[in-house]
C-alpha cells in the first residue's frame, strides 16, 4: 500500500506539473500516455489502476490481450446461453451476476421469492432473444450498453468494458452471417475463447483513449516496449511466502522435469532448490526489462519494504548515501500527502456549435434493382418500398414454379413442348442452380461436348454442387445432373452471332456475375416512361408502383460481361420454359417479361463502367457490342433460344442523362472519367 500510494503521489505531482508548464517533454507538457507503471501480476494492476482513478487520473491495464480471453467475452457467453433457454433459472442468474447486466446480488436471492420479478427478468431475455433473431447479435448488445451504459462509464474501467462489449458484439455480428443459428453461434464463440491468441490482430482491444491513459502493463508484456517516464512501485517487495506447493517443473539436464512432493526427501529438496534458483534467474530477467524500458526518467521505489533484503534489487540500492551524489539521481524521502487533492479532468476545447442542417434529405431515396421494379405493376397499390434493398437471387426474375402458366402469351400456332417437364427441375430454384453451374464451370472443358454425351470429366461434381447448395435432396442430384448436362452443354457450345462461342472466350476475356451500383439522381418517373416509350421499352407499363419520381442507388448482378474481337457484350441466362424459343417468340418473351428494362440498365451500367475505366479511349458505338439474351431451354445451331440486341445509342445516352440529372451534370461526369475538368 506505501508504494502503492507512493507511485500515485509521485504520477499525481508531475502532472500538476505538466499542467502548470514546468514538466515538459520534447517541449509539451507530459501527457498520462506518456507514464507507463510496470508491475508483477494483475492483481498489482489492479491496484495501481484504482487508487489512479481514486484521484482522478485516467489509466488502463494495457499490454497485448485478445478479446475473446477478456471477462467481458465471459459475460456475452452467459447471456448467449441464457437467451437460449430463457426457462433456466440458473442460467437467468448467472447473466443478472455478470457486469454487463449487473444485477444486485439481493435483487437476484429476492426471485426465490418474488416471482413477478423472475418473469419481468424472463420477459426480458424473451424481448432480447426475439431481438437477436431479428437484427442479430450486435442489435442485443447495443441495446443492453445503451441501457446499462450509465453504470458501467461510471467503473474504473467502464469505457473499457464498453468498448469490449461492443468490439464483441460486432465480430458476433460478423460470424452470424456463418454460424446455423444462435446455437452454432455459441459454439463459435466458445471455439474462440478455447483458443484466444493474443498476436491476432482481428482479436485485440480498441480504444483509442487508451493511449492517451497512463498504461499499467506487466513486466512480461513490457519486452521490447519503451516508455518516456517508467515507474516501478514493486520490485523492492518479496512477499516471502513459505513454498506450500505440492509439484515443481525445473529444468535439468536440458529436459523440464516434473516433481511431486511425495514426501520430503532429498530429491524434492534438490528440485525445490533448483527451482529457487531458476525464480531468481527470471526475478533478475525481469529486474532488467524494468529497469531498461525507460526512455527519460525511471522512478523506483525501495526502502524499509517487506522482504526488501531478498529481492534483486537490494544489491543495487545498496548505498543510498553513495547514489545522493549522482547527478542523475534524485532520492525523494519526503513524506507523501495523507489525501491528494483530486486532479480535475482536463477538456479538449470548447465544442463546436451545431451545424445547421442545409441539404435536402432525400426521403425517396432507395436501392432499386430490375426485380424490384418489374414488381412494381402500376395501380396495384404496391409500393417498392416493401422490397428488399439486397440484391435478388439469380433467377429471381424467372417464373417462381411448375404451377404457373408458361410465358409468354402466344398465338395457337405456337408448338408447345410435348415432353411433360420434371417440377423438380422448374421454377427460381433451379434457375439458381443453373446461373451456378455456370458461374463455377470451366469453359473451356466443354468445347468438344456433343448433345447426348455427359459431362466433361470433373464437370458432373460441379454441378451436382450447384444441386447441393441449393438444397436439393441428394436422393435428386444424379437426376438433376442429367438435366443440367444438356442446358449447361448447348449454353456453351451453340454459336453466337458474333462468331465462336461461350466455351472459346479465354478466362481473362470474360467475367461472371459482375455487380454494379450506380447513382440515380432524382428521376421523374413519367419522363423516365416516356423516354421507355419512345424507344419500345416497358410500353404496357403506365408506373412503378407508387412512386413519381425514383432516386438512390440503380444496383444488379449481370450473368456474364464479355469480350469478342474488342467489343464489349452483356449476357444473361434465362431458365424460363417457353412454348418456343424461335426468334420472333424470344422477341414477345422479352417484352412479356420486360426483360427489355433488364437488358436497357445493364447496358447503362456497363456503359458507365467502361466510360469510368477506359476514359476518352472508349466510345459505345464502336465498342459496345449489345446484349445477349440465352433461353438455355431451347437453344440449338439453328439460331434458335438466343436473343440479340443492341441499343441505339442515343437511348443509352438519354437514359445516361436522365439518371445522371441532366446533361449538364451527364457531362461533367463524364469529363471526369476522361480526366478533364468540365
Amino acid at each position: 500500500d506505501a508504494a502503492t500510494q507512493a507511485c500515485v503521489a509521485a504520477i499525481h505531482q508531475i502532472l500538476l506539473e505538466a499542467r502548470a508548464g514546468t514538466a515538459l517533454l520534447r517541449g509539451r507538457p507530459v501527457q498520462p500516455g506518456d507514464i507507463a507503471v510496470l508491475v508483477r501480476s494483475h492483481r498489482e494492476a489492479t491496484l495501481v489502476q484504482r487508487a489512479l482513478a481514486a484521484v482522478g487520473i485516467p489509466a488502463v491495464a494495457a499490454g497485448k490481450q485478445s478479446l475473446f480471453a477478456t471477462s467481458e467475452a465471459r459475460d456475452l457467453r452467459a447471456l448467449l446461453l441464457a437467451l437460449l433457454q430463457p426457462a433456466d433459472e440458473g442460467r437467468l442468474r448467472t447473466a443478472l451476476a455478470t457486469v454487463l447486466l449487473g444485477q444486485r446480488a439481493s435483487a437476484i436471492a429476492s426471485m426465490e421469492r418474488e416471482g413477478d420479478l423472475q418473469r419481468g427478468f424472463q420477459a426480458q431475455l424473451l424481448h432480447w432473444r426475439e431481438r437477436w433473431q431479428r437484427g442479430g447479435p450486435f442489435a442485443v448488445v447495443a441495446d443492453v450498453c445503451a441501457a446499462q451504459g450509465e453504470r458501467l462509464l461510471a467503473l474504473i474501467d467502464g469505457e473499457r468494458r464498453l468498448t469490449n462489449y461492443l468490439q464483441l458484439g460486432e465480430l458476433l455480428q460478423e460470424a452470424s452471417a456463418q454460424a446455423l443459428g444462435m446455437h452454432g453461434l455459441l459454439d463459435w464463440l466458445q471455439g474462440q475463447m478455447a483458443n484466444a491468441d493474443q498476436d491476432d490482430e482481428q482479436q485485440l482491444l480498441r480504444l483509442e483513449s487508451d493511449a492517451r491513459r497512463v498504461q499499467i502493463i506487466t513486466l512480461h508484456k513490457s519486452k521490447g516496449l519503451e516508455y518516456p517516464l517508467v515507474f516501478l512501485p514493486f520490485v523492492g517487495i518479496d512477499g516471502g511466502a513459505p513454498n506450500t506447493a505440492t509439484h515443481c517443473t525445473v529444468h535439468l539436464q536440458g529436459e523440464r522435469q516434473l516433481h511431486w512432493k511425495l514426501d520430503r526427501d532429498d530429491a524434492w529438496d534438490t528440485a525445490s532448490s533448483q527451482r529457487e534458483r531458476e525464480q531468481r534467474a527470471e526475478d533478475a530477467r525481469l529486474l532488467y526489462v524494468g529497469l531498461t524500458r525507460a526512455e527519460h526518467a525511471l522512478w523506483i521505489a525501495t526502502g524499509d519494504l517487506a522482504g526488501h533484503a531478498k529481492t534483486r534489487l537490494a544489491p543495487l540500492l545498496g548505498d543510498l548515501q553513495a547514489l545522493r551524489t549522482h547527478a542523475d539521481v534524485d532520492l525523494d524521502d519526503s513524506a507523501p500527502l495523507g489525501r491528494l487533492p483530486q486532479l480535475l479532468a482536463e477538456t479538449e476545447g470548447e465544442l463546436p456549435a451545431v451545424r445547421a442542417l442545409t441539404r435536402r434529405v432525400p426521403h425517396d431515396w432507395w436501392v432499386y434493382s430490375f426485380t424490384q421494379l418489374a414488381h412494381a405493376d402500376a395501380g396495384n397499390g404496391d409500393d417498392i418500398e416493401a422490397a428488399a434493398t439486397e440484391l435478388p437471387a439469380p433467377a429471381a426474375d424467372e417464373p417462381a414454379g411448375a404451377e404457373l402458366p408458361l410465358e409468354p402469351a402466344l398465338p395457337d400456332a405456337a408448338a408447345e413442348d410435348t415432353a411433360p417437364p420434371d417440377p423438380r427441375f422448374m421454377g427460381s430454384r433451379f434457375g439458381n442452380v443453373l446461373h451456378d453451374a455456370l458461374e463455377n464451370v470451366d469453359f473451356a472443358l466443354w468445347s468438344h461436348w456433343q448433345p447426348q454425351q455427359p459431362a466433361p470429366e470433373g464437370q458432373a461434381d460441379v454441378l451436382r454442387r450447384s444441386l447441393h447448395d441449393e438444397g436439393y435432396a441428394d436422393e435428386d442430384l444424379d437426376d438433376g445432373v442429367a438435366v443440367l448436362v444438356p442446358l449447361v452443354g448447348h449454353t456453351l457450345t451453340v454459336p453466337l452471332p458474333e462468331g465462336g462461342a461461350l466455351c472459346s472466350v479465354p478466362e481473362h476475356e470474360r467475367r461472371a456475375e459482375i455487380e454494379f451500383h450506380f447513382a440515380v439522381e432524382p428521376t421523374a418517373v413519367p419522363v423516365l416512361l416516356q423516354l421507355l416509350h419512345e424507344h419500345g421499352i416497358s410500353s404496357a407499363r403506365r408506373g412503378f408502383g407508387l412512386r413519381r419520381r425514383l432516386e438512390g442507388l440503380m444496383t444488379g448482378k449481370i450473368d456474364l460481361t464479355y469480350v469478342r474481337d474488342g467489343r464489349w457484350y452483356v449476357l444473361d441466362y434465362k431458365s424460363n420454359r417457353l412454348p418456343g424459343y424461335s426468334p420472333d417468340l424470344l422477341e414477345i418473351a422479352m417484352r412479356h417479361s420486360e426483360y427489355d428494362l433488364q437488358a436497357l440498365i445493364y447496358t447503362v451500367a456497363l456503359h458507365r463502367w467502361l466510360r469510368f475505366r477506359l476514359g476518352a479511349a472508349y466510345d459505345y458505338a464502336r465498342d459496345m457490342g449489345g446484349i445477349r439474351y440465352l433461353f438455355c431451354r431451347g437453344l440449338d445451331i439453328a439460331g434458335n433460344g438466343v436473343h440479340v440486341q443492341r441499343f441505339a445509342p442515343e437511348l443509352v445516352d438519354a437514359l445516361d442523362a436522365l439518371f445522371a440529372g441532366g446533361e449538364a451534370a451527364q457531362a461533367e461526369m463524364a469529363a471526369r472519367a476522361r480526366g478533364e475538368t468540365a
